[in-house]
């Protein structure tokens, strides 16, 4: 009989060298993974590159397009509010024309 204090030396030596083989597989798999993300690293940098050049090309026009747009969007703002603030008051040719659009419209009824 073994006593349990005092393992097996070849059991010990096939679990030692199972556990290396598992190390080394490990490390192989590490490198692969490494070495795909390197790729893909490579790979974003040079779109990050043909990005920013492209925008360095386009991106002077269409700020510049945007920020007219802007422009316009502040211009009609700003007259619009003055369109509000002042009094709008229709000439007196036009006033028959609304009154007689109130007094139709006031006379629809529902059957």
């Amino acid at each position: 009989m073994t006593d349990e204090a005092t393992p097996c030396p070849i059991c010990t030596k096939t679990e030692v060298q199972q556990l290396r083989n598992a190390l080394n597989d490990c490390k192989t798999r590490n490198r692969a993974k490494d070495k795909t993300i390197e790729k893909l690293n490579k790979k974003v940098f040079i779109l990050t590159m043909i990005a920013i050049g492209i925008a360095a090309i386009f991106g002077k026009e269409t700020l510049d397009s945007v920020t007219e747009w802007l422009g316009s969007i502040g211009n009609f703002k700003s007259a619009a509010d003055n369109l509000s603030q002042a009094h709008i008051i229709p000439s007196p040719g036009a006033l028959p024309l609304l009154a007689i659009a109130f007094l139709v419209a006031g006379r629809r009824r529902r059957r």
